[in-house]
């Protein structure tokens, strides 16, 4: 295995605002402080910025125009999981008395309690500095500290990002990524509810293992952070490739020699002491620059054909996130296009594993692999059917 990642680092690696990402952007109230300072120094995305509004908008608000069963599916996932954001919940005063596990003793104990709490892979990094936001821009705020317990106990001593763009100072040394497999069958309805299903399924696991986890380190005496997708503070895909969860792929995710690319992602951050895993090369950089399968299939063309581009210090095929939720807020649903026609995502049965291996092993083979999928697969995604629950019939 490298001793490190495969992507390319060219230069100083900038960090991310999260007042920058399309789900910040498209919970902007309108008129609202936050919004007008935002567009005032981002005059240029007004106009988008209020059509991405429209997609969570759709699943929140009643309203005639809007799919009941399919607001129903979302709120059955996502507002149970917005409950475990609260500050009390992914951070905390860790207790004063410290387990005496040497690192390796303490990796084995935690890769078997997030496993046990629903992992399907489990992987320890270090935290660099630029995965972890500059700025705090996504929901849950706090103005001003309230507390209802047992419910809210308050808002824990040096909780970070309590108010919209507050800068973010993390210090942990390692984090935990945690990866959470979903339902190829589901995922490759289309953009359907049952992909908000899901994908809302998979984030759920991935919200109680991560405050689940980050609990378990603080009563441990250590301090731990849970990071998942209703309250985080670093970048999750960067995060999993430096802990050897996968590689950062063309489609944006991470690709694992298990997974595939259809799996979604939490981690903890800490400084409990651990042994890392060393970050993971199965030729996906090669791969997928022999392979265009999930730019090709991409119903809205988000994600690049070409080569790869210089963002941020770090050569990676850039998606346009823009036109990815745009494409959501039309058909009304989440896609999961790009996850399932991917030839890595597939069932760990022998015969994959054997093509895995040669893909890993054999570079002057991957071509041919990728027209074999074509073959068996077909190059073109053709979508499963929904389950009848879930079709609204």
């Amino acid at each position: 295995m490298p001793a490190k990642p495969t992507y390319v680092i060219d230069g100083e690696i900038g960090r991310f605002d999260e007042r920058d990402t399309v789900f910040s952007r498209e919970a902007l109230e309108p008129g609202s402080p936050e919004e007008r300072e935002y567009h005032e120094r981002n005059p240029d995305r007004v106009d988008v910025d209020r059509r991405l509004a429209s997609f969570i908008l759709s699943k929140m608000e009643e309203s005639v125009e809007v799919d009941q069963v399919g607001r129903a599916v979302y709120g059955a996932h996502f507002i149970p999981s917005a409950a475990l954001a609260m500050p009390d919940m992914v951070d905390g005063e860790p207790v004063r008395s410290r387990v005496k596990w040497s690192p390796r003793e303490a990796s084995l104990r935690i890769k078997s309690f997030a496993r046990l709490v629903g992992a399907d892979d489990v992987r320890i990094g270090p935290l660099r500095p630029e995965w972890v936001y500059s700025h705090r821009g996504s929901r849950p705020f706090f103005r001003e500290a309230y507390v209802n317990p047992p419910y809210f106990c308050g808002i824990p001593e040096g909780y970070q990002g309590a108010r919209y763009g507050d800068p973010i100072n993390l210090t942990h040394q390692g984090a935990i990524s945690m990866a959470f497999r979903q339902d190829r069958d589901l995922i490759a309805t289309g953009s359907t509810r049952a992909v908000d299903f899901e994908g809302g399924r998979a984030y759920a696991r991935s919200v109680f293992a991560s405050v689940a986890l980050a609990q378990f380190i603080r009563r441990l005496g250590f301090p731990a952070r849970a990071h998942h997708l209703r309250n985080y503070l670093v970048l999750l895909v960067p995060v999993a490739v430096d802990a050897g969860i996968g590689e950062l792929a063309r489609c944006g995710y991470v690709v694992s020699r298990i997974l595939g690319a259809n799996f979604r992602l939490s981690c903890v951050t800490t400084d409990l002491p651990l042994n890392y895993d060393e970050p993971v090369d199965i030729g996906i950089q090669d791969f997928c620059s022999k392979c265009s399968k999930c730019a090709i299939n991409c119903p809205v063309q988000a994600i690049p054909r070409g080569k790869q581009s210089l963002v941020r210090g770090v050569w990676k095929w850039k998606i346009d996130e823009e036109a990815c939720l745009l494409y959501w807020g039309r058909t009304g649903y989440s896609c999961g296009i790009c996850q399932v026609v991917c030839p890595w995502t597939k069932p760990q049965v022998p015969f994959h594993r054997f093509v895995a291996t040669l893909a890993v092993h054999l570079p002057f083979i991957r071509r041919a692999l990728v027209l074999g999928d074509d073959t068996v697969y077909g190059a073109h995604f053709k979508p499963k059917p929904v389950p009848h629950w879930l079709s609204g019939e």
